[in-house]
């Protein structure tokens, strides 16, 4: 079946019918605030601005790229990231997918981007979802006996995350282009997302080089579906659905023919399809050049990632030493161990392979001997971020020696993963602790 729908892709396209649009599709719930705020691991929520009735995605100074079926006008529509408004100027459709970048009045760059995948952990990569499309129905759809997934539900207006994992890509022609898809599985991974009306444009993101980064855009979902004719009992209606199972219903193929699912004792799950950003590389480079390197990123550029330009202005909740979501940690350190400001949780980060959280003091045996050690991330000295970052040791809490040997793991560009250990042996007599300064 898979091999049939890529070869044809008979698709409804998910794009709007009206300025009213909703949110990804979760499978373990149909509760309308799930997933509604970030997912609070950087992985491409604060990314994501609003353009029309769907998303978009900035990927340069001046410019931003969404699907061209949702829409919009030069000059008239704007686009809204995260409360602060950018007018278009321009824009450029891809001769070979469904794809535009938008331009944006250079008066007024944004502070900073999305990186983009290269393509090579694309396929088989746990990825972050984002849109806008329609709830999911409450109760299940049943056929024949059988539970199949949801109806599409209600729009709201909402932005959602969900999960997936990219199932694999192919070259759909002309018009398509290189597409990446993830099929719909129950059970499937934490989240486990689909999409509907109105997720257009919403970015698929994943973890490549210690970032997320964006490597589709989405397009399009398979269906609509209905419930064969069965003797006197005419076809179901036609609706657009989330099946983790399509046997035993019909698709349409090509318009005005129905085509009957079979219904096997495998579940035959639907899939979404998103734009593959990596094949689309020469095309965006040539008109956004900037998009080969990663963003500056000080902490002013980082603020408008994850505030309004009314919360930015008011520097008692959202100014470097405050704590904007009251968990503990001030919004340098925020900026300064990549973590949320809008996600109150105190993570302290995984030793060797973590790429962000508080720093982890451990004691360790080094050569025979006991030894504090204190590993962090660190926003390197090429990311623009002008930070500095001063681990130190002491024995009484009072007096605090910057000392010690330090190991630097490069993760990417903007980040390295550091591990200093304190020169001092430890005992059952000896106390010894660790803490990080960081100084803007």
């Amino acid at each position: 079946m898979k091999a049939l729908v890529s070869s044809v892709l008979n698709l409804c396209l998910i794009a709007g019918v009206s300025d009213r649009a909703n949110a990804v599709m979760v499978a373990e719930t149909a509760d309308p605030l799930h997933n509604t705020t970030t997912p609070g691991d950087n992985s491409g929520w604060q990314y994501e601005g609003k353009f029309t009735f769907s998303l978009g995605v900035p990927i340069a100074p001046y410019f931003f790229i969404t699907a061209t079926h949702v829409g919009g006008t030069v000059g008239v529509t704007t686009f809204d990231f995260h409360g602060d408004l950018y007018t278009t100027i321009g824009k450029s459709d891809s001769p070979d997918t469904d794809l535009t970048i938008w331009e944006v009045d250079h008066s007024k760059p944004f502070p900073t981007y999305a990186p983009l995948s290269s393509g090579a952990v694309d396929v088989g990569a746990t990825a972050a979802v984002f849109g806008r499309g329609t709830e999911r129905q409450a109760l299940p759809w049943i056929v024949g006996g059988d539970s199949k997934g949801w109806k599409w539900g209600s729009p709201t207006d909402v932005k959602r995350w969900g999960r997936n994992v990219v199932t694999g890509s192919f070259d759909n022609g002309p018009g398509w282009g290189h597409l990446l898809y993830c099929d719909f599985n129950n059970p499937g991974i934490a989240n486990e997302c689909h999409l509907s009306i109105g997720d257009s444009g919403g970015g698929l993101f994943v973890l490549e080089n210690g970032l997320w980064r964006l490597a589709g855009i989405n397009l399009a979902v398979d269906g609509p579906f209905r419930t064969p004719a069965a003797g006197p009992v005419p076809a179901g209606p036609v609706t657009g659905a989330c099946l983790y199972d399509m046997g035993g219903l019909e698709y349409e193929n090509p318009p005005g023919t129905w085509n009957l699912i079979p219904n096997t004792p495998t579940d035959n799950p639907s899939s979404f399809y998103c734009a593959r950003i990596s094949a689309s590389l020469p095309w965006i480079t040539g008109i956004a050049p900037a998009v080969t390197s990663l963003a500056a990123e000080n902490y002013t550029a980082w603020q408008k990632l994850y505030f309004t330009p009314s919360q930015i202005a008011v520097s008692a909740t959202t100014g470097p030493l405050a704590d904007f979501d009251a968990d503990g940690i001030a919004n340098l350190l925020e900026f300064a161990l990549n973590l949320e400001p809008g996600f109150n949780a105190q993570t302290i980060m995984t030793p060797v392979t973590g790429l962000s959280g508080l720093p982890v003091v451990r004691l360790e045996n080094i050569s025979g001997a006991n030894h504090v050690t204190i590993e962090f991330v660190r926003r390197t000295a090429g990311s623009g971020a002008g930070l500095t970052y001063t681990p130190q040791f002491s024995s009484d809490l009072d007096d605090w020696q910057t000392i010690g040997s330090e190991t630097v793991v490069s993760i990417n560009p903007r980040w390295d993963r550091v591990k200093v250990v304190d020169p001092e042996t430890t005992t059952s007599e000896v106390k010894r602790f660790a803490r990080l300064k960081v100084a803007q």
